[in-house]
C-alpha cells in the first residue's frame, strides 16, 4: 500500500467490492463488512465525484511476480498479503494467480487499463462530530476507513503458445509485440486492421488466448482474433455512461486520526523483506514449472522411477509452498498489528535458508535432473535408431520361445535413494525436520563422472554388439533396474530364456601385436595377456591393400604366435581381436609389418662384415711389434680402426631403425637400398678398406724388411736422438729415415670428414671418393733400396766410434720414403746426406815415356776430395793420388814399362763415402 500525504493510503482493489465508507483492517489487508461509521444517507450525501477518463495498455513479456504486480500498480505490502493467502482476487487480479506451466511457453500479456471517475467523501463528513455509530471503534475490527475511490476496469489478454526446440522463441516475441504496439494508433471501437506481414500473421495464429478481465462478456476468447474483437469493444462494455465501471484503487484514512480510542497499530515491513518473500515464492514455482517440463520429457515419460522422483519434487514443493503461505498468512498480522516484531519474519526466512527447499538446492537438482534428463534422452534416441526400444513388460519377452538371448541396455539409477528428496520428505513430515543442516550440493542428485563414462562407454559397447555380423541371435531393449555397484547403465544378458541376469563384460581391448622376431617368410609376436571375459583371441592379419582379413587362432597359455608364408617387401596389418560373450569382439591398434627380403638383409649384413673385417685386420696390425717401431704408422691403423669402429656403430644404428621403421611400414624397401648405395658409394666402402690395408701391410712389410737389414748391419732405432747428440762422444749421427710413415693419408682425412658431416646430416648422402694411394710407388722403392744400400756401405767403409747408425721416422716431403740425414758435431740440424756422383771415367790426354796425363773431369758440389786410383791390372790394391778439384789435368808417373795399369777416379763425399768411375786399362807404356 502507498501512503498518500503522511496519514492517507492508496491501495489497489483487486476486484474486492469496496465502496466508500467501508472499513478496511490493514493488518490482514481484508474488507470488514457489515460495520460502519455513518449512515446511507449521510454517506450519499457528502460524497463528491468527477469525471477522470484515461485509457492506456502496454504489453507485458515477463511472468515473473514482479512484472505482474508492476502491470496492475500493486505495492509491496499488498504483494505481501497476495502471496500468504490472505487476499481474494477477482475480475482483472485473477491474472495474478495465472502462471506458465511451462518453460516452453511461451506468453506475451496484453494489458487494458481504463478509469472513468473519482468518487471521495468530503472533510466535512470526516470530522469526529459527524460520526454515527462510534461503537464500531471499540471491536478493534478495522485500521482504516475508505474516503475516496477510483474507478474503471482492467483487462488482460494473456497470449500463450508452446514453443518448438527449432524455433526463436525471440524472433516470435518480436513479431507479436510488434503486432499489439499496432494498437496505439487505433482508436478504439472502430474497425480495426492491423496490416500485419506475413510472418506476424503465423507467429499470431499459434497462440491462444485467455481473458482476465472487470467486463462482463458474452464469451471469453480463446484466439487473437476473438481478442482483437474484444479489444475494439472495451469501451463499450463500460455502458454508455460508464456505468459499469468497478474500483480500482481506493483510499483508506486512518481511524485512529477520527477517534482517540482507537491505537495506532499498523506497521509497514521493510522492502528487503518482501523482496527476499518473493524470491522465494518465485524459486518454489520456478522449480515447480521445471518439474513440469521434465514429467513431459522423453526420460520421464519413458522410466516410471525418474517420472517418480519428478512428480515427488513437485509435490514437495508444492506442500512446502502451502505451508510457507499459512505462516506467512499467520505472522504479518501480527507484524503489521505489533503483536509480533519483523524479527519473526526474518527468522521464518532463515529457516527457509536452512531448509531443503532453499534456491541454491533447488536450483542445482533441477538443473542435474535436466542435465540426466537431456543425456538419456538423446541416449534413447540413438538406441532406438540402433534397433532397442524401452520395454517395460520383461517377463513377457523372456517367455517368447523365438528370443533365445535378451540384451538389455539398462539404467541403474534411476531407483535409488535421492538425498534431496528424502530430507525434504522429513522436513514436511508432521513430526518435522530432523536437526540436521540442509543438504550440501555434494548430497544432490545427478549423474557423476563414473556414471556418465559408464552411459557412453556401454553405449559403444550394445551398439557394436547390435551391429555385429558374428554375434549370436538376440533381442536388444532399453530398460531400467537399479544396480547400486554400477554407477549410471550396464547392459544385462539373460541367456537361454532365463530371468536371472548377468551384467554383460566386453573383453578388454588387446594390447597391440609385439614382434618377438622377423624372419624371412615369417613373423613372431607375443602373445598378450587377456581378461576373464575373453573366450577367445585371435591374430587378424592382411596385406595392407586387401579388404578381407585372415584369421589365426591363438593359444592363450603359449608366450608366442608365428605368422608364416609371408611375402617379401609386402606391407602387413596386424592386430589382436579378443571375443567376448555373443562372439563380442574388440581389436587391439593395428600394427603395420613389411618382411625385407632375405638378401637386402644379407647386404647389410655384407657391409657390417666388411667393417669388422677391416677392423679385424687393423687390430692386428696394431698389435704386430713391427708396427710399434714407427708411432705415426701406428697411429694411422689406429685412426682407421676407430673410423671404421665409429661408421659401423653409427650404421648399426640407422639401419636397425630403418629396417625398424620399414617393418613397421613407416619407410619404404627404397629407403633401405638407397642407404646401401650410398654406402658403396662412400669412401666406406669394402674395396676401399680392403684396398688401405692391404696397402698399410705392404708399406709395413717394405719399412720392417729394410728395418730388419740395417738393424742386422748394427744401426739403431732409438727415438732418443736428441740425447745422442748431447754425448760428446758422439761426432757424427747418421740416420736412415723414413720419409713418408707421417705423411698425412688421404683417405683418413676423408673418412674423418665424411664422419663429421654424416653427424650433421644424419643421413647417408653421397660423398667424393677418396683414393688410398701408396707412397711406396714407382721410383720411391728403388731409391729406398739405394739408401739402404748406402748406409750399408758407409757403416762398412766408416767404423769410426764416433759415427753412431741410427733408423728413424721423419716427415720429408722432398725425399719420399726414405732418406739419409747426417747430424754433424753434436748439431741438431740435419743435412740430408747425397752421396757423390759418379765421376766420368779417366780420359788419356798425353803419354809421355814413364807418364799419362788425364783431363781431370769435373765434380758436384758434394764431393768433398777426388783422387786418381791406380794399379797394375794383376794387383789387388789400389794407389791413390790426390787431386785438387781446381787442376785441369793430373799425371801419373814412374809407371814400369810394357806393364798394364787399371786407372778409375773416385769422389769422396761426407764421412769418406766414396764413388767410383768405371776403370779404364792403360796399355803398355
Amino acid at each position: 500500500m502507498d501512503a498518500v500525504g503522511v496519514n492517507v493510503i492508496e491501495t489497489a482493489t483487486l476486484g474486492r467490492p469496496f465502496q466508500l465508507g467501508m472499513l478496511y483492517d490493514c493488518r490482514k489487508d481484508a474488507l470488514v463488512p457489515g460495520i460502519t461509521l455513518w449512515g446511507e444517507e449521510q454517506l450519499q450525501q457528502s460524497i463528491r465525484s468527477h469525471a477522470k477518463m484515461n485509457t492506456n495498455f502496454n504489453v507485458i513479456a515477463s511472468d515473473s511476480i514482479e512484472e505482474k504486480s508492476n502491470s496492475l500498480n500493486i505495492d509491496g505490502s499488498l504483494k505481501l498479503s497476495l502471496l500468504s493467502g490472505l487476499i481474494n482476487v477477482s475480475g482483472a487480479a485473477k491474472y495474478l494467480s495465472d502462471t506458465k506451466k511451462s518453460f516452453k511457453q511461451q506468453r506475451l500479456t496484453l494489458h487494458y487499463h481504463s478509469t472513468t471517475k473519482f468518487e471521495e467523501l468530503t472533510m466535512n463528513h470526516l470530522a469526529s462530530g459527524n460520526i454515527a455509530h462510534y461503537e464500531a471503534f471499540d471491536n478493534d475490527a478495522a485500521t482504516h476507513v475508505v474516503t475516496a475511490v477510483l474507478y474503471g476496469a482492467n483487462a488482460c489478454f494473456v497470449f500463450d503458445r508452446e514453443v518448438s526446440s527449432d524455433e526463436d522463441k525471440t524472433t516470435i516475441e518480436g513479431e507479436v509485440k510488434a503486432t499489439f504496439d499496432k494498437l496505439k494508433g487505433i482508436s478504439l471501437g472502430a474497425e480495426i486492421d492491423l496490416n500485419m506481414n506475413d510472418n506476424q500473421k503465423t507467429a499470431v495464429q499459434k497462440f491462444s488466448c485467455t481473458f482476465y478481465g472487470d467486463f462482463q462478456l458474452p464469451s471469453n476468447p480463446t484466439s487473437f482474433e476473438d481478442a482483437l474483437k474484444i479489444f475494439a469493444d472495451l469501451p463499450k462494455l463500460l455502458g454508455e455512461k460508464k456505468e459499469l465501471s468497478v474500483p480500482l484503487r481506493v483510499w483508506l484514512y486512518p481511524l485512529d486520526k477520527l477517534h482517540t480510542s482507537v491505537a495506532k497499530v499498523q506497521k509497514d515491513i521493510s522492502t528487503g523483506l518482501i523482496k527476499a518473500v518473493e524470491s522465494v515464492f518465485e524459486s518454489l514455482s520456478t522449480t515447480e514449472m521445471k518439474c513440469g517440463d521434465l514429467q513431459k520429457e522423453p526420460t520421464a515419460l519413458a522410466f516410471a522411477a525418474f517420472y517418480g522422483q519428478i512428480m515427488q519434487m513437485r509435490e514437495n514443493c508444492c506442500s512446502y509452498k502451502f505451508s510457507l503461505m499459512k505462516k506467512l498468512g499467520s505472522l504479518l498480522p501480527e507484524i503489521r498489528g505489533d503483536q509480533k516484531k519483523e524479527t519473526e519474519l526474518n527468522d521464518l526466512l532463515r529457516d527457509h535458508i536452512e531448509s531443503p527447499f532453499r534456491h541454491q538446492d533447488l536450483e542445482q537438482w533441477v538443473k542435474e535432473k535436466e542435465k540426466e534428463s537431456g543425456i538419456i534422452k538423446t541416449l534413447i534416441r540413438q538406441l532406438n535408431v540402433y534397433g532397442a526400444k524401452v520395454e517395460v513388460n520383461l517377463d513377457e519377452i523372456l517367455m517368447d520361445l523365438e528370443v533365445e538371448h535378451l540384451v538389455s541396455y539398462t539404467f541403474t539409477s534411476f531407483e535409488g535413494p535421492d538425498v534431496l528428496l528424502s530430507t525434504q520428505k522429513d522436513y514436511l513430515s508432521p513430526k518435522g525436520p530432523k536437526k540436521e543442516s540442509a543438504p550440501s550440493a555434494k548430497w544432490m542428485t545427478g549423474l557423476s563422472s563414473d556414471a556418465k563414462m559408464n552411459i557412453r562407454t556401454n553405449k559403444t559397447i550394445f551398439k557394436n554388439l547390435i551391429n555385429s555380423k558374428q554375434r549370436k541371435p538376440a533381442k536388444f531393449i532399453v530398460a531400467s533396474k537399479e544396480k547400486k555397484n554400477i554407477p549410471g547403465s550396464c547392459i544385462l544378458l539373460y541367456e537361454n530364456g532365463s530371468d536371472e541376469d548377468i551384467v554383460f563384460t566386453p573383453p578388454l581391448k588387446p594390447a597391440s601385436p609385439v614382434i618377438e622376431q622377423i624372419k624371412c617368410h615369417s613373423l613372431v609376436l607375443q602373445v598378450p595377456k587377456t581378461c576373464q571375459a575373453t573366450e577367445d583371441l585371435r591374430l587378424m592379419y592382411k596385406i595392407k591393400e586387401d579388404k578381407d582379413w585372415k584369421s589365426l587362432h591363438v593359444q592363450q597359455s603359449k608366450d608366442t604366435v608365428t605368422l608364416t608364408d609371408l611375402s617379401p617387401d609386402t606391407q602387413y596389418d596386424v592386430k589382436y581381436t579378443a571375443i567376448g560373450k555373443l562372439n563380442y569382439t574388440i581389436d587391439s591398434d593395428v600394427i603395420h609389418i613389411t618382411v625385407i627380403d632375405k638378401k637386402l638383409l644379407s647386404a647389410t649384413e655384407s657391409v657390417l662384415e666388411s667393417l669388422t673385417l677391416n677392423e679385424k685386420r687393423c687390430s692386428e696390425l696394431m698389435d704386430d711389434s713391427r708396427s710399434k717401431i714407427f708411432s705415426a704408422f701406428n697411429r694411422k691403423i689406429q685412426d682407421m680402426m676407430k673410423h671404421c669402429q665409429t661408421y659401423r656403430q653409427d650404421f648399426i644404428t640407422r639401419i636397425q631403425s630403418l629396417i625398424n621403421s620399414i617393418q613397421a611400414c613407416e619407410k619404404g624397401i627404397c629407403d633401405l637400398k638407397d642407404l646401401l648405395q650410398a654406402h658403396e658409394e662412400s669412401n666406406f666402402k669394402a674395396i676401399s678398406l680392403t684396398e688401405w690395408i692391404t696397402i698399410k701391410e705392404k708399406e709395413l712389410n717394405v719399412v720392417t724388411g729394410i728395418l730388419q737389414q740395417l738393424q742386422d748391419s748394427g744401426a739403431e732405432d732409438r727415438n732418443n736422438l736428441d740425447e745422442i747428440l748431447s754425448d760428446i762422444n758422439v761426432e757424427n749421427v747418421l740416420c736412415y729415415t723414413f720419409t713418408s710413415l707421417e705423411k698425412p693419408d688421404e683417405l683418413l682425412s676423408d673418412l674423418e670428414n665424411d664422419l663429421k658431416h654424416q653427424m650433421i646430416r644424419r643421413d647417408f648422402e653421397k660423398m667424393p671418393n677418396a683414393v688410398s694411394r701408396t707412397w711406396l710407388q714407382g721410383t720411391v722403392r728403388k731409391k729406398m733400396r739405394e739408401h739402404l744400400q748406402i748406409f750399408k756401405d758407409i757403416m762398412t767403409s766408416h767404423g769410426s766410434r764416433s759415427t753412431k747408425f741410427l733408423v728413424s721416422s721423419k716427415d720429408h716431403r722432398i725425399h719420399p720414403g726414405s732418406c739419409i740425414l747426417l747430424y754433424e758435431n753434436g748439431s741438431h740440424e740435419a743435412l740430408c746426406f747425397t752421396p757423390p756422383s759418379k765421376p766420368v771415367c779417366p780420359i788419356i790426354i798425353q803419354v809421355r815415356g814413364h807418364s799419362v796425363v788425364f783431363k781431370m773431369p769435373s765434380s758436384c758440389p758434394v764431393t768433398v776430395e777426388l783422387k786418381l786410383l791406380y794399379k797394375m791390372k794383376e794387383e789387388r790394391e789400389w794407389k791413390s793420388q790426390h787431386v785438387h778439384k781446381s787442376q785441369e789435368t793430373v799425371t801419373l808417373e814412374d809407371l814400369s814399362p810394357d806393364t798394364q795399369y787399371e786407372v778409375k777416379y773416385t769422389a769422396v763425399g761426407k764421412l769418406n763415402y766414396t764413388t767410383d768411375s768405371d776403370a779404364i786399362i792403360v796399355e803398355e807404356v
